[in-house]
């Protein structure tokens, strides 16, 4: 089993916070790689980081606010790996001041680039189908 760093676990997790908290395409990829794939809500996949910055900007244009609250957190990792898995709940107003709020599931993966920065290489986001989840993970 390889040595992991708690301070690397923290990083990820502030910057997952950091993305969590951005309302603009350029601040939501700041730490993404050149090459990141995202799959992310309404369907819609990208490879590279301009296609997401053009889709943030336009999602996050028709919000009068957004406010996201991480509700469930954990990390795993190895030397150069680490996949920050997170349950958010999304408060979102929209500009015609319709209301609406989101359970989200998000994994966030991250490789530790040569000079020891940590790069998004893939982002998944879900909104589980269906009602009545309450954002709760099962445990044994």
């Amino acid at each position: 089993m390889e040595k992991t760093n708690n301070g690397d676990k923290e990083t990820l997790s502030s910057i997952v916070k950091e993305m969590a908290g951005s309302r603009t395409g350029a601040a939501s990829t700041k730490h993404w790689a050149s090459d990141a794939l995202w799959f992310d809500i309404p369907a819609f996949a990208s490879k590279g980081v301009q296609p997401a910055i053009k889709m943030f900007d336009s999602v996050f244009s028709s919000f009068k606010s957004c406010d996201v609250s991480i509700l469930e957190s954990e990390t795993i990792m190895s030397n150069n790996m680490g996949i920050v898995c997170t349950i958010q709940k999304v408060d979102i107003i929209f500009k015609n001041d319709i209301a609406k709020t989101l359970l989200v599931r998000q994994t966030d993966c991250f490789r530790k680039s040569d000079n020891n920065e940590w790069l998004l290489v893939h982002q998944h986001a879900s909104v589980p189908s269906g009602e009545g989840w309450d954002g709760k993970i099962i445990k044994d």
